[in-house]
């Protein structure tokens, strides 16, 4: 098909007019954003083929196209998901051996791989290269990158699409290379498919390995740096989730909530990026589980890591503000640990069944408060917010998570203690009667919530 009749097709004039539509029915097979903006470029991919080879269906109606646009995406969904559930199934069936892995000369076209991936991003501007590493590599979202450098969101996905591009050229440079000096082939050496099969997929294992030493042998990086499942996870406004993890773990979401979760052959990764997250976690010995906390980024884009380890037992985490982070036990036994930027750590404490601890990373090498659990660990799960001896721009960042509206807080109040329990469905009722509490006034206006002091 030519270039014209391709630009011509009803199904990928669907794919344009439905784009939002189908990110959003993705987003819900998969529970993530970034997984459905990959799928959606699959799918764009895979009807672009079939347009060029001639082998698209004849639609004569909107709708037939649009039928048609999902259950391609549908389908690829499903292939992904099964490709997932075999690696994991692989892994649970043999932790420990390297049968099957990658032999010399493959880590070899790894490490050439490699090599090319680095000198392509060496290319580019500090920023773009930064927020490529930071997305790609390890794992943080774009919208979170966006506020950070002070962009829009558009702006990080063209520094994502200009990185991608130098990557791809490098890529197949290396591709045409291994060709040209007889390399040989390999089950897993990349191929030109890996263009067809979407280019972000594609590359994301290779560029897992920048950074590592060339002593690790091929297959125990694979079993080590490449998680074998992973996933983000978030919620909107007033919303909370519960997803069961790949090892009977479960994790529940407050709302406003973000985690990416990452298990590997080593251990069991979540990474708390905003909100509140309670989790039950399945003993394994083998692979620890461990929740990290990333603080207030410094001027250095640093910044320290409250990480917390367990076993098995059933916690709570809930990062408030920034400033500080509440880790809550219901049973079993945690280690609470705030590393430095460079990953040392400079204060570790022991919590075990009903105690309660809050940390302040940003404290000179960490600083805990112990507390005593007024209800339960999580109480959010259950339509409670405890309040302990929380300052009031605290306790109201807290509850923005269930309120329709802003609230904006004096700083001559913002200091003021607050401790007792809310009852979410009536957080606006709270803020109402905040005057019979504190020496306060609590208005709505033009719908936005304004907190200052008492004008006698």
């Amino acid at each position: 098909m030519s270039p014209e009749a391709t630009a011509r097709s009803p199904l990928l004039e669907s794919f344009r007019l439905s784009y939002r539509d189908l990110l959003r029915y993705l987003a819900h097979r998969t529970g993530s954003a970034d997984d459905a903006r990959d799928l959606a470029h699959d799918t764009w991919l895979k009807l672009a083929e079939l347009a060029q080879q001639g082998a698209l269906p004849s639609m004569t109606e909107g709708s037939e196209a649009r039928a048609y646009l999902f259950a391609v995406a549908r389908n690829l969904c499903i292939d992904r998901q099964r490709r997932d559930q075999v690696a994991h199934r692989h892994a649970q069936a043999h932790p420990g051996s390297e049968a099957g892995g990658p032999d010399a000369t493959e880590a070899l076209m790894y490490r050439q791989a490699v090599t090319a991936i680095e000198a392509a991003l060496a290319g580019l501007p500090e920023r773009p290269r930064q927020v490529f590493l930071r997305h790609r590599v390890h794992g943080e979202d774009q919208s979170a990158l966006a506020a950070e450098y002070g962009v829009s969101r558009n702006m990080i996905e063209r520094d994502m699409i200009r990185a991608m591009d130098l990557v791809q050229a490098a890529m197949e440079r290396w591709h045409a290379s291994s060709i040209a000096n007889a390399v040989p082939a390999t089950p897993a050496a990349p191929t030109m498919a890996m263009r067809r099969g979407g280019r972000r997929r594609s590359l994301a294992a290779l560029l897992g390995v920048a950074g590592l030493t060339a002593g690790l042998g091929g297959w125990q990086w694979w079993r080590v740096a490449v998680p074998q499942w992973q996933e983000l996870v978030s919620t909107g406004l007033g919303r909370s989730l519960r997803r069961v993890l790949p090892d009977g773990s479960v994790m529940t979401l407050d709302a406003r909530t973000q985690v990416r979760a990452a298990y590997d052959a080593a251990d069991r990764r979540v990474r708390l990026m905003a909100g509140a997250v309670f989790l039950e976690v399945v003993r394994d010995a083998r692979r620890p589980f461990v929740v990290d906390v990333p603080g207030e980024r410094a001027a250095d884009g640093s910044g320290p890591t409250v990480r917390i380890t367990v076993l098995g037992t059933r916690f709570g985490v809930d990062r408030l503000s920034g400033k500080a982070v509440d880790v809550q036990v219901e049973s079993g036994r945690v280690r609470v640990d705030v590393l430095d930027a460079a990953g040392r750590v400079q204060g570790t404490q022991t919590l075990h069944d009903g105690e309660a601890l809050r940390v302040f990373p940003g404290a000179a090498g960490g600083a805990f408060a112990r507390m005593a659990l007024a209800t339960e660990a999580a109480a959010w799960r259950h339509g409670m917010l405890a309040l302990s001896d929380m300052p009031l721009d605290d306790a109201v960042a807290r509850l923005e998570r269930y309120l329709p509206r802003p609230v904006a807080v004096d700083a001559r109040v913002a200091g003021l203690r607050l401790s007792g329990q809310v009852r979410i469905a009536q957080a606006e009722d709270f803020l109402r009667a905040l005057p019979d509490i504190l020496p306060v006034r609590s208005t709505l206006e033009a719908g936005r919530w304004a907190i200052g002091p008492r004008k006698d």
